[in-house]
């Protein structure tokens, strides 16, 4: 059984983590929004069976920067999230048929002047506000899902912050029927490209020159360098025909437990589980027996080998056999998940539903986003559906679509070698869906100038204040000299790392935005 990750493994809400579709039920996925095109209910969309080249979502072209029609913006006050700053929430229809919702908070600091994160979960189908509400927002959503309480560790201490709902279907953006929803990383990513050139030309015009980083968690390893290299292209066909660069300037990307290459998530997960654990993960007995390990180590060079040839071609067949004979060794411990006994999202903890291991965290928050106060609060009518994660989509990515399998490693490099972009991975020790050491990995895999420092680089502690006042070691940290291409393990953290270690990755992610991550 292969695992839908924030990243493709279930797919997972907004916490970024991967879904395991195929086994899981289709759920109610229709929603209403006050956007003009979006008040149809959504029916799942039956197709017949066929080659996947024959399953296409109908053409859709993106909607006009100048055209300022599909814009919806709403103040938000405290009684909606206990942020501490200004808010605002939104749609921006990005074709005549999906519309992308938003929510911005100010910061806490200093809003004119610090920079714009912009936040993404992964699933594939997860919602943003997983992350928002669970992680890093300037509000949490209480366990009763009755109300929300401020967050001290959010990063909107130092940051603007703006969570999107992405692709259109999911959370609150939403799409004029089924048939449009996306299941390829280049179809997602012109959509949100066009997103992004109608947003801050036309609803955060102001925010256009700040210093902006794209970050997200789990499948937005498969999400974010997919749209910044369609952007990247993009700006280059501008270029060519003589029109201006529409779109504001990209100071970095930061990938949070991602989802990025199967062969180095599939081999991480051997050394982690099998070879050598640091006893900063919190589990101390073992986790697979000697003969499951003895098994899964006569994977690793099938893994290995079609793991290349998918770097070496990017065909979609290699890089699911790669994708199959990788996510094998994953199997020994959902067979624990199944008993209860483990979480994939963080090996220390069990999984009592057995199921996603995530309905706990969950619950109060679809909760809370489907009271008719809190819809009537952003702007929305009392019908709309919220659920963290759209299933039919996750489905789709998985059944239809092969971006779940090829590996953003080269797009990754692309951005290193062809632009100025700055690349943060930072990845919690106690996940077992995307381990630290397949992250490390991968990062040695990208093709780029710094590929031979990065190897040659050593792990060392980095640190942090604790709430206590005391200096702390916040995990292990790779990076180029100067501080280009950094990698960052988290002590005692799972999948959702900066909702596990709060002051450690807020610490870490300011002082990555701030550019001085090296001095921690």
């Amino acid at each position: 059984m292969r695992w839908p990750l924030e990243v493709v493994l279930f797919v997972a809400p907004a916490f970024g983590y991967l879904h395991l579709p195929l086994h899981r039920r289709l759920a109610d996925i229709g929603r209403d929004s006050d956007v003009e095109f979006a008040h149809v209910a959504q029916k799942r969309l039956v197709l017949p069976e066929s080659d996947a080249n024959e399953r296409f979502v109908p053409k859709d072209d993106p909607l006009s920067d100048d055209d300022a029609t599909g814009i919806r913006i709403q103040a938000v006050d405290e009684r909606a999230c206990q942020s501490g700053s200004r808010q605002l929430t939104g749609h921006v229809n990005v074709t005549s048929h999906k519309s992308l919702f938003w929510w911005f908070h100010a910061s806490r600091r200093d809003p004119k002047n610090d920079p714009l994160i912009i936040w993404l979960n992964g699933g594939p189908g997860s919602s943003s506000f997983i992350g928002a509400f669970t992680e890093l927002g300037p509000c949490l959503v209480n366990k009763d899902g009755m109300n929300t309480t401020n967050n001290p560790h959010s990063w909107t201490n130092f940051a603007n912050v703006i969570f999107v709902d992405q692709p259109a279907g999911v959370g609150f953006s939403t799409v004029s029927n089924n048939s449009y929803l996306v299941y390829t990383a280049d179809a997602a990513a012109a959509d949100f490209s066009t997103f992004m050139r109608r947003l801050f030309k036309h609803a955060l015009p102001e925010y256009a020159s700040h210093k902006i980083h794209l970050i997200g968690e789990s499948f937005a390893g498969i999400y974010n360098p997919s749209i910044l290299t369609k952007i990247l292209d993009q700006q280059r066909g501008l270029a060519e025909i003589g029109l201006p660069d529409p779109f504001p300037k990209i100071e970095s990307v930061v990938l949070a437990d991602a989802l990025v290459d199967w062969q180095s998530t599939g081999l991480g997960i051997y050394k982690t589980v099998c070879v050598s654990r640091p006893d900063e993960t919190g589990v101390k007995e073992d986790i697979y027996t000697e003969i499951q390990c003895r098994n899964i180590s006569s994977m690793a060079s099938d893994c290995e080998r079609i793991g290349s040839e998918c770097r070496l071609s990017y065909d979609r067949l290699t890089c699911t056999g790669a994708m199959d004979a990788c996510s094998m060794m994953q199997d020994p411990f959902f067979e624990l998940m199944a008993k209860g006994e483990r979480s994939p999202y963080d090996m220390r903890l069990g999984c009592p539903d057995r199921q996603s291991c995530t309905e706990a965290a969950t619950e109060p928050m679809n909760k809370y986003l489907n009271d008719p106060n809190t819809l009537s609060l952003l702007g929305l009518p009392p019908t709309t559906k919220y659920k963290d994660t759209n299933l039919e989509m996750n489905d789709r990515w998985s059944q239809w679509g092969f971006d779940v399998a090829i590996p953003t490693v080269g797009k990754i490099g692309r951005l290193l070698e062809e632009t100025d972009i700055r690349l943060l991975a930072f990845n919690g020790n106690s996940d077992f869906l995307v381990p630290s050491e397949g992250t490390v990995e991968w990062m040695k895999l990208v093709p780029w100038a710094g590929n031979g420092e990065f190897r040659a680089r050593d792990l060392e502690p980095w640190y942090y204040v604790g709430d206590d006042k005391k200096k702390a070691k916040g995990g292990l940290r790779k990076a180029t000299k100067d501080g280009r291409f950094v990698f960052a393990g988290i002590d005692l953290a799972g999948h959702m790392a900066p909702g596990d270690q709060p002051a450690a990755v807020e610490q870490l992610v300011k002082a990555w935005v701030e550019g001085t991550v090296l001095s921690l």
